[in-house]
């Protein structure tokens, strides 16, 4: 069956009858979910219990000790699948990204089936006496619709490449205080594009994959093109049991595995002008975004536009980072002269944008110094030639400072034709995207991408 057919709940392939009875039966399905939402912890527990009782070979795919995680990410993705149920517009992406996520496991038909079959266990169990033939019935037909689209798209994706790759750690740098670049170098070429992201496991921790983004443009590597090198910007988190293992334990020439690519954040084609928004590491999608953008010879303006939320590079790296600035300055007297309400937006939010004459773009991200990526920042805006970089302060500050940074650039207007990204926090980015939408960006042209 093709996702599309599965997918098939727009009143052209059904009847009204049709429509009748499955509008029915996802009212079961919701009524059910309801008491499920009351009890969360009835439902994880009966299902794990469940599922591990009767298929114990199935628990190497859970990581040990991180069960809360787990039961969390369980009832949120149950939650969307089963508020987008009748929205297949809504719904397909949603399955596409889960089933996507599950490919790497090796997960299958058989897999689908004995974890239905425990849902269905811990749904009685939740429910009770509510639990009736109709409603089983209802939630039968819903998880089967739900597991033929995801196998579907899994065996798409199945013919058009592997579900990882495998990779050799060439390198461990420490960015700042709580920062690590980690560079590893693919036995085969591993095609994605800037903005995107991946899943990694390591060999030292196997079954526990996390997600990171690109952090530079695709590149071969430069002794066998036949090779990729690929970077990820690892933040230490104090319960992220593989962020940790990066920071003090993976060595050169471990072994990990990469995931296919996800993703869709990128710069939009259709927009005039742009601006990134991100904090911590955040920034390093944007950093990979700006890249492309100066190889490609895209030169429309962009406005980087970023707050703190990491430990800041030591002082003696921050005088590094001011010297490459205006060392990458003098080198590329063609680099951008941001226009009058620039200037006067960052002035307004007491940051400092780039100032008029060759090699604003790198004199202007000296103000970001208080980000881990200032020094990368400053050289990439230099290679773009029409790129300013602004520090607005602390993240959790930035929705506010953005709303003021943004009516000085709109000067009386709206940022109409204006386009974007956004990354970092779910919080701050969501602030974010209510006031650049506010401002008069369409937010079909801002993408987002939201680290928790």
């Amino acid at each position: 069956m093709r996702v599309t057919e599965a997918l098939a709940v727009d009143g052209e392939s059904l009847n009204d009858d049709l429509l009748a009875g499955r509008a029915q039966a996802l009212a079961l399905v919701r009524q059910g979910f309801a008491v499920v939402s009351a009890r969360p912890e009835v439902f994880t527990n009966s299902l794990y219990e469940d599922f591990f009782t009767s298929h114990p070979r199935y628990r190497k795919y859970f990581a040990a000790g991180d069960e809360a995680r787990r039961d969390q990410r369980t009832l949120e993705a149950a939650t969307r699948v089963l508020a987008d149920l009748d929205r297949p517009g809504a719904l397909l992406p949603l399955l596409r990204r889960l089933a996507l996520e599950y490919r790497k496991y090796g997960v299958r038909e058989p897999h689908y089936r004995a974890f239905a079959g425990s849902v269905m266990t811990a749904l009685e169990r939740t429910i009770g006496q509510a639990w009736t033939y109709e409603a089983a019935a209802a939630w039968v037909d819903e998880l089967t619709m739900v597991a033929s689209a995801m196998l579907g798209i899994a065996a798409e994706a199945d013919a058009k490449g592997p579900a990882y790759w495998e990779a050799e750690v060439v390198a461990v740098d420490r960015m700042a205080e709580d920062v690590a670049c980690l560079r590893v170098r693919t036995a085969f070429p591993y095609p994605y594009q800037p903005g995107q992201y991946a899943a990694i496991e390591l060999g030292r921790l196997p079954w526990v994959w996390r997600d990171f983004s690109f952090a530079a443009a695709p590149r071969a590597d430069a002794e066998d093109p036949d090779h990729s090198v690929l970077e990820f910007h690892v933040q230490r988190t104090a319960d992220g049991r593989l962020s940790n293992v990066v920071h003090d334990e993976l060595e050169v020439g471990d072994r990990i595995r990469i995931a296919a690519p996800a993703g869709e954040l990128a710069f939009p084609a259709g927009a005039s002008r742009l601006i990134a928004v991100g904090h911590g590491t955040g920034l390093a999608p944007i950093a990979a975004l700006l890249e492309d953008a100066a190889a490609a010879g895209d030169d429309r303006p962009v406005h980087i536009v970023i707050g703190s939320s990491l430990n800041a590079v030591k002082p003696a790296r921050k005088a590094a980072a001011k010297k490459t600035a205006k060392t990458a300055a003098k080198a590329a007297p063609g680099a951008a002269l941001p226009s009058s309400k620039a200037q006067k937006a960052a002035k307004t939010a007491k940051a400092a944008a780039a100032p008029e004459g060759p090699g604003a773009a790198a004199e202007g991200a000296e103000s970001a110094e208080g980000s881990y990526l200032a020094e990368r920042l400053a050289e990439l805006a230099a290679a773009h030639g029409n790129a300013v970089v602004v520090h607005l302060g602390a993240a959790e500050d930035l929705p506010q400072h953005l709303d003021e940074y943004v009516k000085q650039l709109a000067d009386g207007g709206t940022l109409s034709g204006w386009g974007g990204v956004a990354v970092g926090s779910t919080g701050t980015v969501q602030a974010c995207l209510g006031v650049l939408a506010a401002a008069g960006a369409d937010p079909a042209d801002v993408r987002s991408d939201l680290f928790g």
